[in-house]
């Protein structure tokens, strides 16, 4: 089991405020996931619930949660534009990068097989935000579904092996955030 434990700095102690700030941005997210698509609504609580994870992972020294939250509120972020494709591309992949990069010469990046997960999932989730949903639901189903599903493994494993409450937080959302795109995919390639 110790084999399964992922690099991580300790918290001084498990404080309960970053708990409850963590559930407090998963119940405005799941409001969000059930209001109405694309409305402002929406896409405010899918800010303010991105914006206070990066937060809740940052207190409690979750660097990578943290990386992926920076690029998920800058992808939020994007919802209020009208920027072209390959600018969320660039700008979000190029965020990933940057990210995993500041991790490893932080020395804060597990370079093992949950680094890679992280990693994989972190592009993934990042093209997701990047891809248009209505005109292409097959990639942006494929990226933002897998993307969810490798973060949620990877913070399984968080929750499991290194007893960290709130890693729980990310393994619901990304359960939950990865069933809408898994079935744009199954109704995209039914309808081929």
């Amino acid at each position: 089991m110790s084999r399964m434990k992922m690099t991580k700095t300790p918290a001084n102690k498990e404080d309960p405020r970053i708990l409850y700030v963590g559930i407090t941005a998963m119940a405005l997210l799941l409001v969000g996931v059930f209001s109405e698509p694309a409305s402002l609504l929406q896409r405010l609580l899918f800010l303010i619930g991105a914006l206070m994870l990066t937060m809740t992972a940052y207190m409690n020294r979750q660097w990578t949660l943290f990386v992926l939250q920076i690029v998920i509120s800058m992808g939020s972020l994007f919802a209020f534009t009208g920027f072209e494709d390959m600018v969320r591309y660039a700008v979000l992949l190029g965020a990933s990068l940057a990210g995993i990069i500041y991790l490893r010469l932080a020395k804060r990046y597990d370079a093992g097989l949950w680094g890679m997960v992280s990693s994989a999932g972190l592009f993934l989730v990042a093209a997701g935000f990047a891809t248009d949903a209505n005109s292409h639901p097959l990639f942006f189903g494929l990226f933002l579904g897998l993307g969810s599903l490798l973060v949620a493994l990877y913070s399984f494993v968080d929750y499991f092996c290194n007893k960290d409450s709130a890693a729980a937080i990310w393994l619901v959302l990304n359960i939950v955030f990865a069933i809408n795109p898994i079935l744009m995919v199954v109704s995209a390639l039914k309808g081929h």
